[in-house]
């Protein structure tokens, strides 16, 4: 039966066949040591070895359209490379039938010093068009380009939306039977992209292979038949969009969320206090309602801070409790301290401790910085940085989420509800 872009017949042929592809790259950290390498015949290696793909396997089907997904560094520019032909595997097969069109770099098969007309006759003729072809595909590349006069001037005077909108251009205006895409999605102006989006979708249902990435997750899920899913240069799903979506998705909630060490810090997250006499904190705990405690919490639950001080230098005239729960990056989700609730602990001397009681948490899935500091005051000495005391970046609470919710950083309760109306005129 045929699927909803084409011809289930026409799929069972295979435009790609990529089987146990590897790459390696050889980074070398200083100049001449690549020359080194050549004179010691294979003796000695001067090179660090980066994987980017490992054993990669799939195919794609004639008059497929096929996404590739995944964070900054996980192979898929290095994968497009490699089917258009611009960069060679280390070992495994790349087997593609048909003329092969791309967009990958925005400067890719572009010389700076010429100017845009002389670059698309130069990059027309290396992809095979002839004298003729090329005088009846300009016109065609420079209105869907829309860069009007600038095609005259220097390539390098171009912005990289301007490179990536005569890029596109020229790769969607020569025969081809197959179409590499990389990013374009992601560059440029908003009409371009819709541009480009259309132009895919067209070619897509016109029979053309394409294969296509972008960080734009809602537009390769309207066009595309599937996605592959790469992590650290490995294919980890193959499927229907809306499967490799949710697990992406989920996947970067995961990962992106987490704290893994709050002992060693980023250096941008260090705190700079200049600490002042007077009192020093104990003990930093959070407890749950049973008063054990616990660094896990779930969203809804109850959770109490327990702040032990203990005073150096006489009674506090009226310290500030501060307590702050920030996400993995440093962004500051809620904060509180007594001053805003118009509690006051004026002349406290000697070994204490103070309870801040949350009844329910409101925190959404995630690691959290939880930062607790002790101050002569609310402004003055937070402007000026200096505490009597601060545990920063130091602590870390987790907390857990049911699907119900939702998403984001904090949980509002809310409900749904449908009303019927009259019919509209």
């Amino acid at each position: 039966m045929d699927g909803p872009h084409g011809g289930g017949r026409r799929r069972e042929m295979k435009a790609i066949r990529v089987k146990n592809l590897t790459k390696d790259y050889h980074i070398y950290s200083r100049r001449g040591q690549k020359f080194k390498e050549v004179l010691s015949l294979g003796r000695r290696d001067f090179h660090e070895r980066k994987r980017a793909l490992f054993d990669v396997s799939f195919d794609v089907g004639t008059g497929e359209c096929v996404g590739v997904i995944g964070d900054n560094g996980t192979g898929k520019s290095t994968l497009l490379k490699i089917l258009a032909g611009t960069s060679y595997p280390t070992a495994g097969t790349v087997d593609v039938q048909g003329r092969v069109s791309y967009i990958l770099d925005p400067s890719t098969g572009f010389n700076g010093e010429l100017s845009g007309r002389e670059n698309v006759v130069t990059k027309c003729t290396l992809l095979g068009l002839s004298p003729a072809e090329i005088r009846e595909a300009y016109p065609k590349i420079l209105e869907f380009s829309g860069i009007g006069d600038r095609i005259d001037h220097p390539f390098k005077t171009y912005s990289t939306g301007m490179q990536v909108r005569l890029g596109f251009s020229v790769a969607i205006h020569v025969p081809f039977d197959v179409l590499i895409v990389d990013e374009v999605l992601s560059v440029g102006d908003y009409l371009f992209q819709r541009k480009c989006v259309n132009a895919i979708r067209a070619f897509r249902d016109a029979g053309k292979t394409i294969v296509v990435t972008s960080h734009s997750l809602s537009e390769v899920a309207s066009f595309c038949d599937r996605l592959m899913l790469l992590r650290d240069g490995q294919i980890v799903l193959v499927g229907a969009t809306e499967t490799v979506i949710k697990a992406y998705i989920q996947e970067c909630e995961r990962t992106y969320t987490r704290i893994e060490d709050a002992i060693v810090q980023d250096q941008y997250l260090m705190p700079t206090h200049e600490r002042i006499p007077g009192a020093r904190l104990v003990e930093v705990q959070f407890l749950g309602a049973d008063g054990a405690p616990q660094t896990e919490f779930r969203t809804g639950d109850e959770l109490v801070v327990r702040i032990r001080f203990v005073t150096t230098n006489g009674p506090l005239p009226d310290p500030c409790f501060r307590i702050q729960f920030l996400r993995n990056d440093g962004l500051l989700v809620v904060g509180m301290n007594n001053y805003r609730q118009e509690v006051h602990f004026p002349g406290v001397e000697g070994h204490n401790e103070v309870l801040l009681r949350y009844p329910s948490i409101n925190l959404l899935e995630g690691d959290y910085y939880a930062n607790v500091g002790l101050w002569p005051d609310e402004f003055k000495s937070f402007a000026a940085r200096t505490p009597y005391d601060a545990h920063e970046f130091k602590q870390v609470i987790s907390i857990r989420q049911e699907r119900e919710h939702g998403g984001g950083l904090a949980y509002a309760a809310c409900t749904f509800h449908v009303n019927k109306l009259e019919p509209l005129p």
